[in-house]
């Protein structure tokens, strides 16, 4: 039988593997988020024809906002882990009168809260870049001309350099989102590493799911009529 050391290294292990492979699979295969790429494209150029752009500013505040949220709730996480981090060893009494989960060890405690710390901090650094991202594509959409000068290859290109850059805003938003939706797998390893196991896969095929089976990926993708 495993000790709960070794089940503990077994279990970061496939945690590590799985969000490594699954991040390699939104690299390499177009999803749900590749869809929303060409929509702010279509976005930006219509935009263009647009005396008032103040729905556009209005939408990246918005995706601004919505990013700047999740950036604040992650330093107070942050700051919860790290008192965490300093209650280990009353942390091994309650849990050592607690039967039904796995024993541990103040190395062990720390181990987790740790792992779940470097994800949240990963998570922080992903909708900061993101804030500023979406900040210089609000600063590019001001930059445009008015419509009456667009009708001109340059014109055209910034439009769509500043879908681009609001993509990568995206993209690093869905980063941090992500690393929620690990962190929120990395607590079950406090009750067992197994259980850490199942439901680090349970994530894989619920984020999967989400990107390549969902309804939403169906209509951005899929004919409709009327």
């Amino acid at each position: 039988m495993l000790s709960a050391y070794t089940a503990d290294l077994i279990a970061l292990m496939w945690f590590i593997s799985c969000w490594c492979f699954y991040a390699w699979i939104e690299h390499s295969k177009p999803g749900l988020s590749k869809d929303v790429e060409r929509w702010r494209e279509k976005w930006a150029t219509a935009a263009l024809q647009r005396d008032n752009r103040m729905v556009d500013i209005q939408a990246i505040n918005a995706l601004i906002g919505n990013v700047t949220f999740f950036a604040s709730t992650t330093i107070l996480i942050m700051a919860g882990l790290f008192t965490m981090l300093g209650a280990a060893e009353k942390a091994v009494m309650v849990f050592a009168n607690l039967t039904f989960l796995q024993p541990m060890s103040a190395f062990s405690w720390v181990l987790k809260t740790s792992t779940l710390l470097v994800i949240f901090v990963y998570a922080f650094f992903k909708f900061g870049w993101s804030i500023k991202q979406h900040t210089i594509s609000a600063v590019v959409m001001a930059g445009l001309p008015e419509p009456a000068a667009t009708n001109n290859d340059e014109a055209r290109t910034d439009a769509l350099r500043m879908a681009r850059i609001s993509s990568l805003g995206a993209k690093h938003y869905n980063d941090g989102i992500r690393a929620y939706y690990f962190a929120l797998a990395a607590f079950s390893w406090y009750i067992h590493a197994w259980a850490f196991i199942l439901i680090t896969l349970w994530v894989v095929l619920v984020l999967f799911r989400r990107e390549y089976r969902s309804r939403a990926h169906d209509l951005l993708n899929n004919p409709l009529t009327p």
